[in-house]
């Protein structure tokens, strides 16, 4: 069964034309190449069907809202809090109990999982198996939420400590600079 070209260009008419739009594309090996031919094949089958009208866009307006907003789900690297909370974390006096919450998290969110599991595979009925996993699921979220108000309590004197030194440095140099 053959597929419909739609106006497609072969691997080779693909190759010759990135190649001739971006140069450092010569560094692809063989299996990357196939990887973008595919996409590209995916892409244009997917533009011409009619499937991309309405959903299509209405994923592109998400999509953007979200990237205009992203700041608003966890501070990226570049924004203030983030970058305040990065290199808090990094002169932090917590590491080590940082470290410590985060792999007792992950074993309480393991031993929620097979637990939930188990009590899946002992029980036979579907409402019962049901409430096994929604109760799993409700104690495995709980486990998340509570590491992640304790790193937030963990933060709030690092973050103290961190902005008192950097107060501290800056009188320093405040200081320096009036004596010369």
């Amino acid at each position: 069964m053959t597929r419909p070209n739609y106006g497609m260009k072969s691997l080779e008419e693909f190759k010759a034309t990135r190649e001739k739009m971006d140069p450092s594309t010569h560094k692809m090996s063989a299996h990357q190449w196939e990887q973008a031919y595919a996409a590209y094949r995916s892409s244009r089958e997917h533009a011409r069907s009619g499937r991309s009208s309405s959903v299509a866009s209405s994923r592109r307006k998400r999509y953007a809202t979200r990237s205009r907003t992203q700041g608003m789900h966890g501070p990226s690297n570049l924004s203030a809090p983030g970058t305040l909370k990065e290199c808090a974390r990094a002169e932090s006096a917590y590491a080590d109990l940082r470290l410590m919450i985060n792999l007792l998290a992950w074993i309480l969110l393991g031993a929620v999982v097979v637990d939930a599991l188990l009590q899946v595979m002992v029980v036979s009925s579907l409402a019962a198996s049901g409430a096994a996993l929604l109760t799993g699921a409700i104690q495995a979220l709980s486990v998340v939420l509570f590491k992640i108000i304790v790193q937030v309590v963990i933060d709030i004197p690092d973050i103290a400590l961190y902005r008192a030194s950097q107060a501290q440095r800056s009188e320093a140099a405040d200081e320096s600079s009036t004596r010369d």
